[in-house]
């Protein structure tokens, strides 16, 4: 079997592998991502988005996977390096409006969505990817959204491998270097409508080839995919919730900094995985928020204002004043980590002396993963404690007959 149609079926068994713990954490990445999407849609970067894009479905789908990521505040699978939330969510809640599906519907299209993008980036090597010049994300979401979109449209075994081939066809996604701009941030909201497109054509006939994961990606990409992940739950469940707004490898660095007293520091130096290093800066001064979300020296910012999990942190170009210097290293112990802890190290200088603290699993990853209610403030907290009616709702997707309902109250 090749690995595209591999990953079709993995993606179909999904719904019927997950225990009910899985659909209620389901459930609960819905109602995170689209806390996301909601204070997205009030970031600078989507302002022009919203000039340009209209209500089409896939001007929808693009708009909101978009504004999900804007803030780097939504869920990811920290050893494929993807961030399933904002490619597969937005895809599900829109195309089950669309086709008037239940809330049971889309927790299986999200099972299944997550199950197909993550296991394409363990197959293809994760956040190694990175360093060849891929954003994982970029390449495989639309794989994700063509999933979720093949349950919501009850395609067949023949159908959905169809869509995920067709969904493949186009597959691409540089990482972003020097100023992402609005570009880097396109990327995840093409692919969600991609691969949604990629699913109703599969649905009217279309087909595409089978092999392009096991030949020309492998081509492409520099490596073969790997064999098949270990098939015990599904990969959702190992997908964490973000406590902070900025790019994951500063997580660890938030962390640790938490764990030190910065208030008298001279100096902060930040040592991460190299593999890691090809997307985060040391900057005072950057081009916009797209970049200050990946600073180093914005992390200790967000510290030092005390809510490190606030969005205006890192939605500016300029630091605050009172911020130290601050350096980025790269450290090869903290590669040997990698994939499966993406590791920091901070030291600070201060007229006492020298600190040092390792975090190697931040919050929010599987094995500090954050509580449900947790997510629930951060969801309040996003939304500005609007939507306490469509949380409720949310939470109880499994057995809501009407899914319209909450997809008219996002914006």
């Amino acid at each position: 079997m090749s690995t595209l149609r591999d990953i079709a079926a993995r993606a179909a068994r999904a719904p019927r592998a997950a225990s009910g713990d899985a659909r209620r954490l389901a459930a609960l990445h819905v109602l995170d991502t689209m806390g996301c999407a909601v204070s997205g849609a009030t970031h600078p970067i989507a302002e022009s988005a919203a000039r340009y894009y209209g209500g089409s479905l896939r001007d929808r789908v693009l708009r909101w996977s978009a504004q999900a990521h804007l803030d780097e505040f939504d869920a990811l699978h920290a050893e494929a390096a993807v961030v399933p939330a904002a490619v597969v969510v937005p895809a599900a809640l829109l195309v089950a409006e669309r086709e008037g599906r239940p809330g049971a519907a889309v927790v299986d299209a999200v099972l299944a969505g997550y199950e197909a993008v993550v296991e394409a980036g363990l197959r293809f090597g994760g956040a190694s990817l990175y360093g060849a010049g891929w954003w994982p994300t970029a390449l495989f979401g639309p794989l994700g959204a063509a999933a979720a979109t093949a349950v919501l449209l009850d395609l067949d075994g023949e159908q959905s491998a169809s869509a995920l081939a067709l969904a493949a066809a186009g597959l691409g996604g540089l990482l972003s270097t020097g100023s992402f701009g609005e570009a880097h941030y396109l990327l995840p909201g093409r692919a969600a409508a991609d691969g949604v497109e990629a699913a109703y054509l599969a649905r009217a006939g279309a087909t595409g080839s089978p092999a392009l994961l096991d030949g020309p990606a492998a081509s492409a990409l520099g490596r073969p995919p790997g064999p098949a992940s270990p098939a015990e739950g599904v990969h959702l469940e190992r997908c964490g919730f973000k406590p902070y707004p900025c790019a994951r490898p500063l997580h660890a660095v938030i962390d640790a900094l938490l764990a030190l007293d910065v208030r008298n520091a001279a100096h902060v130096e930040v040592a991460l995985p190299a593999g890691l290093m090809s997307f985060v800066n040391a900057d005072r001064e950057v081009p916009g928020p797209a970049e200050a979300s990946a600073g180093a020296a914005f992390a200790v910012a967000a510290v030092l204002s005390g809510v490190p999990e606030d969005v205006s942190t890192f939605r500016r170009a300029r630091l605050p004043a009172g911020v130290p210097p601050t350096t980025l290293t790269p450290d090869p112990e903290l590669d040997a980590l990698l994939p499966g802890h993406w590791a920091a190290r901070v030291t600070i200088e201060t007229p006492s002396g020298r600190s040092s603290h390792r975090v190697v699993d931040a919050l929010g990853s599987p094995a500090r993963p954050l509580s449900p209610d947790a997510v629930l403030r951060k969801f309040d907290t996003l939304t500005g404690g609007r939507l306490t009616t469509w949380r409720t709702r949310c939470l109880a997707l499994d057995d809501l007959d009407d899914t319209a309902e909450l997809t008219r109250a996002i914006t």
